[in-house]
């Protein structure tokens, strides 16, 4: 963790790795909940342009970029405000 000398403030805090792991894993969760309520892993992956393996690893709590994240939730249709309300509700 970056420490601030004394003449200067840390604005951003770091994001723990576990914390990282342990939402990522939520994220992958909620993916495949409202994936298997629609269709199949492989018909998903096909319709949204992306292999089934890469798919598979997102589901299981795998780091993704942007882009690929918003392609899953337009094939998901829905939001990003969705998708993150319905992951705040399933974490309570």
């Amino acid at each position: 963790m970056k420490k601030a000398n004394k003449d200067q403030q840390l604005i951003a805090k770091e994001l723990p790795d576990a914390e990282m792991q342990k939402l990522l894993l939520e994220i992958g969760k909620l993916i495949k909940t409202m994936r298997d309520d629609r269709t199949t892993l492989e018909r998903f992956a096909y319709e949204i342009n992306i292999s089934r393996s890469q798919m598979s690893k997102y589901e299981a709590g795998g780091d993704m970029l942007l882009s690929t994240f918003l392609r899953l939730l337009h094939g998901l249709d829905t939001t990003g405000e969705g998708f993150f309300k319905e992951l705040q509700r399933k974490s309570k």
